[in-house]
């Protein structure tokens, strides 16, 4: 690869502001590139030998990923043979949400905040169980330990300022983290962070929580 001094550095942000560009994002083959090419620019050969996965599976998703702007190619290397060896590396260090894709119909399961719930939560239920079953999380651990399950839910009072303050806090941390450099035998690590107005006791439309029944 050419001087990394020359590669374009990604954007601070990325916004994304359609369901199928969503719909792309949220693709588990695709978070896995988006993993990969996070802090240093790969090849699809790199990235493929990094998923240990055939690189001809990979550039469908690639041509998708770059369509909808969520990586990019950022350097090209002449090989022998006339052969270019492209660079892709990740578009921005975050990928903000536009607020009006996070429609919410009671009556669909396709509008934006189902979507978002679905592939952050749900798919984070699976992917708890599995690293578990796995053994890369060992629950005869307590955090702060590296192969500790961290999980709170805590539900407290906060002025509006205060949740702000919050939430800055919060995005600040996870961009700091996100630009550590790292190295391929580091271990990944997900992490899912959520801040809300609710009510206290929760009340569930869909379940009397006395019975427990729905």
């Amino acid at each position: 690869m050419t001087d990394e001094k020359k590669i374009p550095q990604p954007d601070a942000e990325h916004v994304i502001h359609s369901l199928d560009t969503l719909k792309v994002y949220f693709d588990p083959v695709r978070t896995q590139i988006m993993q990969e090419v996070s802090n240093t620019p790969r090849t699809v050969q790199q990235i493929a030998e990094a998923l240990d996965v055939p690189f001809t599976r990979l550039y469908y998703h690639i041509k998708m990923m770059e369509k909808h702007g969520l990586i990019r190619m950022v350097d090209v290397k002449q090989m022998p043979g006339a052969i270019e060896e492209k660079y892709y590396q990740v578009s921005a260090r975050m990928f903000v949400i536009e607020r009006s894709l996070l429609t919410f119909d009671p009556e669909s399961k396709n509008d934006g905040l189902e979507l978002v719930l679905k592939n952050v939560f749900d798919a984070s239920h699976k992917d708890v169980r599995h690293s578990v079953r796995e053994g890369r999380i060992d629950m005869s651990v307590s955090p702060p330990h590296p192969k500790a399950l961290l999980s709170r839910r805590l539900v407290f009072r906060l002025a509006e300022e205060k949740a702000v303050e919050f939430q800055q806090e919060l995005m600040d941390l996870l961009v700091k983290y996100q630009s550590i450099e790292t190295s391929p035998d580091d271990t990944y690590y997900a992490a899912i962070l959520a801040l809300y107005a609710t009510n206290v006791p929760y009340e569930d439309e869909d379940e009397d929580l006395t019975t427990g029944e729905e």
